[in-house]
């Protein structure tokens, strides 16, 4: 097709435009993860069935099936479960949502809390616009037809790609922000992309592969390559991901689509040929690149975790939330408190379980019955390679979805919705009879719920709201914190963390419903513990100090080192073992209770001491204990008993390095460094290789006076800093040290002041100064006390400064700063 026809094309067809750009957009808006993206995506959904509605509204084309109405069905009970009830019809349905409304009554900063079927409203108001996009997007689609697929598809396959071009333009420049303006707070994505998350990608690269695939096999000539190298590079990307259920789906497609491929009788041998060696080769490259040792570790190290999240939300399908659920999108603020630990799963990542719990078992049920059958339907009566592409690239995701839960993302189900509106057929004129009238009323329903809730949900999600109440409690704006817990609770009743916020900033202004806003977070989540742990700081101010050890030991029984604050506050206080074990929790979390408690900086040593005796006691070759103590001992001139300890620890440990770095340093301190030099060769041998025996080595090699050797392997330190500036300012202090030690003073110096310069927040600067003044330097001495004076006006620096001005007068100096 050359240009100036598909021009033409695109003027007589506006609607396919604007949803085609619906597709390459959405998912560029953040995957629709934050409230103002998902009014966006639906304000551009709506705009595409606008025009659609407006281009075809002399067309008889019937829309309504059972599809359509499934899905209408599906989003109109998500909005009678926002609706706000009575309290009497709330408890008599049982809501287990009137519970966290009821325990807000009465509390002076609560305000109106609704009682509805949604645990958090909320989210449910975020699902409706969600639902508002799926529905229009759909619907846009449908009054096209089938004959726009291409179309469609196309734009699917081009978004995908665009996406993955993004991913690896911010790979190749190193890029750690979006766009150069936004960080990802909560993941780690292999490819930085809009959609942040790997498993997220992995999913959106999996359909456009998968759609690409069923394009190349449809479409002759050049094109067919084109669309080919498309899907090989979404593969690519699915690969680079390492989104085990990415992965997966795509090699359950690509199989199953060639398996359709060569069984339909009435492809073509080349027709069949060229995209089955297409496949295979990219299933190969898949592999190879991925290669199975990432996706075993990642087996490993997260194991099946998630099929036993998901098998745990069941559990919430008791009572009421049977048939009427727990609100569409507050499986969250439901499952927090059923779950009972400190991990926070904002989804069950299972499809099944996330509708079943979120609509209830009917609605989730009829939807997925019919979804089902309408795809198996279109699939077994696929008349060509694109059409069986696109039915596969759908249930290819949603089978990636029984262990993610990408398609609860807007940018993403807006754009599988588009595609599955133009690859279903259209209903007979006799089956939708009169549907084009009938149509008009949910339409209209889509756009009166999205001018009512589009200029309402900006900042409304849980995070925004945390974070303005935690901004408003740093400043202590007392009104402007009351006036977002108003919201935030009318919104997220059921949401712990603003109670636990509440809570706080109660406890802080000394107001009586303090107490209540606590005892609420314990109860809506019950492994937390914070709320115990903000308990015994107020009974430890108030010297009930007998209480206070009690709250601390909930607090680190349901969640480890969430009391260490507080119990290092009072053990500076009362430096007591009798305390320390009255807050100890049971005993699978005692050792590692205690050696925690032994790095609180304000703790008197005899106690510091006692932690690691009773530690070595039960656990003699604990490595932190053992470090501890190593180097009391050394400080005591025991070097032998410090290196027996730190050699038995060796033999249950033996590739454990920063014990190896302890003896070497043990056998240098006690001046032996023969056996400091054979301790570093063993760890050697053994393949060991930290930042921590680099330092060792370039330690050994200046007790041997082997000063080019030292500062060669000072330099590959400073390689291993990967430019992090906390890190190079370290290994020059280091090398600041050792040349000292070797007598070079103005080496020294000059690594102090090179260390000052990568990072100013180092002591340094200190270290030099102190250096010169016993080397003889005076001046040198006080010019760096005058620099640290400038940037801690008052402090000890300035002090030093005018001692030594006093001494110095104005002798000019003796040689010029490196």
């Amino acid at each position: 097709m050359n240009p100036q026809t598909l021009l033409q094309r695109l003027r007589a067809s506006p609607d396919t435009v604007m949803l085609c750009g619906t597709i390459l957009i959405a998912p560029q808006l953040f995957g629709g993860t934050f409230p103002w993206a998902i009014a966006v995506i639906a304000a551009l959904a709506l705009m595409s069935l606008g025009t659609a509605l407006w281009i075809r509204r002399s067309a008889t084309t019937p829309v309504i099936d059972s599809v359509t109405i499934a899905m209408g069905a599906a989003w109109a009970w998500t909005c009678v479960q926002a609706l706000p009830l009575p309290a009497a019809v709330a408890r008599g349905l049982k809501l287990g949502s009137a519970q966290s409304a009821e325990r807000l009554q009465g509390l002076a900063w609560a305000g109106n809390v609704p009682f509805t079927i949604s645990y958090d409203p909320g989210s449910t108001h975020l699902q409706i616009l969600i639902g508002i996009a799926i529905l229009s997007a759909f619907l846009a689609a449908r009054l096209r037809g089938p004959t726009e697929l291409k179309p469609i598809a196309g734009a699917v396959v081009l978004s995908a790609v665009l996406i993955g071009l993004e991913g690896l333009a911010h790979k190749v420049t190193g890029a750690a922000a979006l766009f150069g303006s936004y960080s990802p707070r909560f993941t780690e994505p292999q490819l930085l992309t809009p959609l942040m998350n790997n498993n997220h990608l992995g999913g959106f690269a999996l359909l456009g592969a998968l759609v690409a695939a069923g394009l190349a096999a449809q479409q002759p000539g050049q094109q067919r390559h084109l669309w080919g190298v498309a899907s090989a590079f979404c593969a690519l990307i699915v690969a680079w991901t390492l989104s085990r259920g990415a992965i997966g789906g795509l090699l359950f497609g690509f199989v199953l689509l060639a398996a359709w491929l060569v069984r339909n009788k009435g492809s073509e041998r080349r027709g069949v040929a060229v995209p089955t060696a297409v496949i295979g080769a990219t299933v190969a490259g898949v592999i190879a690149f991925a290669g199975l040792e990432p996706i075993l570790r990642r087996f490993e190290r997260q194991g099946f975790d998630k099929l036993e999240v998901a098998a745990q939300g069941f559990h919430l399908l008791e009572g009421s939330t049977w048939w009427l659920g727990v609100g569409r999108g507050a499986f969250s603020s439901a499952f927090v408190a059923h779950e009972g630990s400190i991990a926070r799963f904002t989804h069950p990542e299972n499809l099944l379980v996330q509708w079943t719990t979120e609509w209830g078992v009917p609605v989730a049920v009829g939807l997925i019955t019919v979804l089902v059958l309408a795809w198996w339907k279109r699939l077994r009566g696929a008349d060509g390679p694109m059409v069986a592409g696109a039915c596969i690239a759908i249930v290819a995701l949603a089978l990636q979805n029984l262990v993610d839960f990408g398609l609860e993302m807007a940018g993403i189900v807006v754009v599988v919705a588009a595609l599955l509106g133009a690859l279903l057929p259209q209903p007979t004129e006799s089956a939708a009879a009169g549907s084009r009238w009938v149509s008009l009323a949910p339409i209209v329903m889509l756009v009166a719920a999205f001018g009512l809730l589009a200029p309402r949900v900006g900042h409304s999600d849980t995070q925004s709201i945390v974070d303005r109440l935690t901004r408003a409690m740093r400043v202590d704006d007392e009104a402007g914190f009351q006036a977002t817990l108003h919201r935030g609770l009318s919104l997220h009743p059921g949401e712990p963390a603003i109670a636990l916020l509440a809570g706080t900033y109660a406890g802080q202004k000394r107001h009586p419903d303090a107490a209540r806003w606590l005892s609420i977070v314990m109860e809506e989540a019950p492994g937390w513990g914070a709320p115990h742990a903000i308990a015994a700081r107020w009974l430890l101010s108030a010297g009930r100090t007998d209480q206070a050890l009690l709250q601390i030991r909930e607090a680190e029984q349901r969640h480890p080192s969430s009391a260490q604050d507080v119990l290092c506050e009072l053990l500076a206080r009362f430096p007591e073992t009798e305390h320390l074990e009255r807050a100890a929790p049971d005993e699978t979390l005692r050792i590692a209770y205690l050696d925690r408690t032994a790095s609180c900086a304000s703790l008197p040593p005899e106690l510091r001491t006692a932690i690691d005796a009773a530690i070595l006691r039960e656990e003699p070759t604990r490595t932190t204990a053992v470090l501890r103590q190593a180097r009391r001992l050394s400080a005591q001139e025991r070097a032998d008993e410090a290196i027996g300890l730190l050699e038995t620890a060796l033999v249950d440990n033996p590739e454990d390095a920063a014990l190896w770095v302890a003896v070497v340093r043990a056998h240098l301190h006690a001046g032996d460094t023969d056996k400091a030099r054979a301790a570093f060769e063993s760890a050697r041998d053994k393949g060991l290789d930290s930042r921590s025996l680099v330092e060792s080595q370039a330690r050994v090699e200046a007790a041997l006076g082997q000063t080019d050797e030292m500062r060669a392997t000072l330099t590959r330190l400073r390689g291993l800093s990967r430019g992090q500036a906390r890190l190079v300012a370290a290994s020059f202090i280091v090398e600041g040290e050792l040349e000292a030690s070797l007598g070079n003073i103005e080496q020294a110096l000059a690594a102090y002041r090179a260390a000052d310069v990568a990072n100013p927040d180092t002591p340094a600067l200190q270290y030099a100064a102190k250096l010169a003044l016993s080397a003889g330097r005076p001046t040198f001495a006080r010019r760096a006390y005058a620099e640290l004076c400038d940037r801690k006006p008052g402090g000890a620096a300035c002090a030093q400064e005018a001692r030594l001005s006093k001494g110095v007068g104005t002798k000019p100096p003796e040689r010029p700063m490196p």
